[in-house]
């Protein structure tokens, strides 16, 4: 009885840990706080990775950078409002990463995402006139940038970007199965600036979040190795992500590429596309795409080229372009997506362009007019507005 009773005991205990280890491996990331991993994002954004030291002085000094000063609230609603100022925006400001973004596109016709916000303005400031604005909040830099660039305040405007919209692709690096490792993120950037009704969604050179979902090594007697990504969304100017899939517009596209021979400076990857044997892409699964790599010695080199395209209709906050920078549409491709009708004919393609010109240009469909967004206060170079404080459940 005391043996039955002792072994009872052990297998009790033993459950007990297994609950207790199973309850660890279920919080947060390698046991830090969430406000640790909002400040780790912060810091990422800005400066492209996380700074040492305590939370709240790292708080202080990332407000100082921004701002000038600190803001008020609790340490959580601080965290909220940086995050909103950087990625979000208001109903009546667009964030700091989308003004970033479009001064970029303005100055020089792609932008560079994988940067962090704080090298992207000073390489903006350096392009403009030379004069880097250390010491100043970098809010008010932002605004001085874009008061040399543009007259009018930059503002936003819902518009609707219809599903299965195709989005040409390029590797910003190699991906081979003997390099890659799972969960390592694989930057692809858009090759074309994608324009809805007059408004401009992502510039190119907008990155596709694309992670390694697997990777089997080559083994011996000849086994292959495997590489599978997930393309999870393309990243625009505003907040919501563009959700993606590689269905049967996407493949088309490849094909079609393939055959005119439009390999760039790598490889068309895609179906049909046999300049990369062993490299096909997966059907769509729920919102997300994929590329799948097999192969001994097979790789992607930089610059080689894959297509996707957009899962539903989704509604995005768009830069209205001015039409001082609007492109002649003689030097770009538009695409019609408005539904048939009998009453209306489908009006003519217009010429295809030269590839380096290629722009993808659609309009809404009917019924579906895009509601312009309240126009902020001009800037007025240099003014700014802090963020609001921030409601936090």
């Amino acid at each position: 009885m005391i043996r039955k009773n002792l072994c009872g005991l052990l297998v009790g205990a033993a459950m007990l840990c297994l609950l207790f280890s199973s309850c660890a491996a279920a919080g947060p990331e390698d046991g830090k706080s969430d406000s640790v991993l909002m400040m780790e994002r912060i810091e990422t954004i800005i400066y492209g990775e996380p700074s040492k030291g305590g939370l709240v002085e790292r708080l202080n000094g990332i407000e100082r950078e921004l701002f000038g000063r600190s803001l008020p609230g609790s340490i959580a609603e601080r965290h909220a409002a940086i995050l909103n100022f950087l990625e979000t925006g208001t109903e009546e400001q667009p964030s700091m990463l989308f003004k970033v973004g479009v001064a970029e596109w303005i100055l020089s016709k792609n932008i560079h995402a994988s940067r962090p916000a704080l090298r992207r303005l000073e390489t903006l400031e350096s392009d403009m006139d030379g004069d880097l604005q250390y010491g100043k909040p970098v809010a008010m830099r932002v605004e001085r940038i874009l008061a040399m660039l543009v007259s009018d305040p930059v503002t936003f405007r819902q518009v609707t970007l219809p599903g299965a919209t195709v989005l040409k692709l390029r590797f910003m690096e190699e991906l081979s199965p003997a390099k890659s490792q799972k969960g390592d993120k694989v930057r692809l950037a858009l090759t074309d600036d994608l324009v809805v009704d007059g408004c401009l969604i992502a510039p190119r050179g907008s990155l596709l979040d694309t992670t390694v979902r697997e990777v089997k090594k080559p083994k011996a007697f000849g086994v292959p190795g495997e590489v599978r990504l997930d393309f999870n969304a393309l990243v625009p100017l505003g907040p919501q992500r563009l959700g993606v899939v590689t269905g049967e517009a996407s493949k088309k596209a490849a094909e079609d590429a393939s055959k005119r021979g439009e390999k760039g400076e790598g490889a068309i990857i895609g179906a049909g596309a046999a300049s990369l044997a062993g490299a096909a892409l997966l059907g769509p699964v729920g919102l997300i795409g994929g590329l799948f790599v097999r192969g001994n010695s097979i790789r992607i080199p930089e610059g080689s080229v894959t297509f996707v395209q957009t899962s539903d209709d989704v509604t995005v906050s768009a830069y209205p372009i001015p039409e001082s920078l609007r492109v002649d549409p003689g030097t770009a491709i538009r695409q019609t997506v408005d539904e048939a009708s009998e009453a209306e004919p489908a009006p003519d393609p217009a010429p295809a362009a030269p590839a380096d010109k290629d722009i993808i240009i659609k309009r809404d469909r009917p019924g579906k007019p895009s509601q312009p967004a309240k126009a902020p206060k001009p800037s007025g170079g240099g003014a700014f507005e802090l963020p609001p404080e921030q409601q936090v459940d």
